[in-house]
């Protein structure tokens, strides 16, 4: 066993595992979640109801609607961009979420390709309904490093982690004293020379 050789070995494979751990408090922060409520106590017959929904960012976000209605609605959730219409936004795309004369509906994306959307409500039928609606937004904080960067490290804390084991590894198993202390020069195997005549 070659002592100096494990202790180095041991201190490179922790210095290599430290870079792989802290690749997992680099990867992102904490979750926020907000809720939003929506609410119409009498929604009239032929009559759509839209609401904004406003986005602090439109990356690592995750959207969920839930919601219900006394009577059949059309409810559509569409990605939408500031404009000088009347409810200050406009459609810029096709509906992530489209129901036709539903009672009620739950979904969720994480498209992330707009900082507004637009919650339209129809009552397609004869008499006002009640109906409700929760949006839940989840924020995903991004990640501090690009992703060579993170790549970068994962790569040398393997590495670091590799050498160090092999190092560990050839400490605990190669012998050691293999250069030991000078001794008394071997006898020849013809043994003690005869004296001369």
């Amino acid at each position: 066993m070659r002592t100096w050789l494990v202790i180095l070995g041991s201190v490179i494979a922790i210095i290599g595992a430290g870079l792989i751990v802290t690749l997992f408090f680099l990867s992102g922060g904490p979750n926020t979640t907000s809720q939003l409520t929506f609410e119409n106590p009498g929604l009239a017959p032929h009559t759509p109801w839209p609401e904004v929904i406003s986005l602090s960012t439109s990356s690592h976000v995750t959207l969920g609607l839930s919601w219900s209605s006394s009577g059949p609605a059309n409810v559509s959730l569409t990605p939408a961009a500031p404009c000088s219409g009347s409810i200050g936004a406009c459609p810029i795309g096709p509906a992530v979420f489209n129901w036709t004369l539903s009672l009620s509906g739950k979904g969720s994306t994480s498209s992330g390709n707009a900082t507004e959307y637009i919650l339209l409500v129809t009552n397609p039928g004869s008499g006002p309904i009640r109906f409700s609606a929760v949006v839940t937004v989840n924020y995903q904080a991004a990640s501090p490093l690009p992703a060579w960067g993170w790549g970068l490290i994962a790569v040398g804390g393997l590495t670091l982690l590799a050498i160090g084991g092999i190092a560990v590894f050839l400490g605990l198993f190669l012998p050691g004293g293999v250069y030991g202390p000078p001794g008394e020069p071997p006898e020849p195997l013809d043994g003690p020379a005869a004296p001369p005549p």
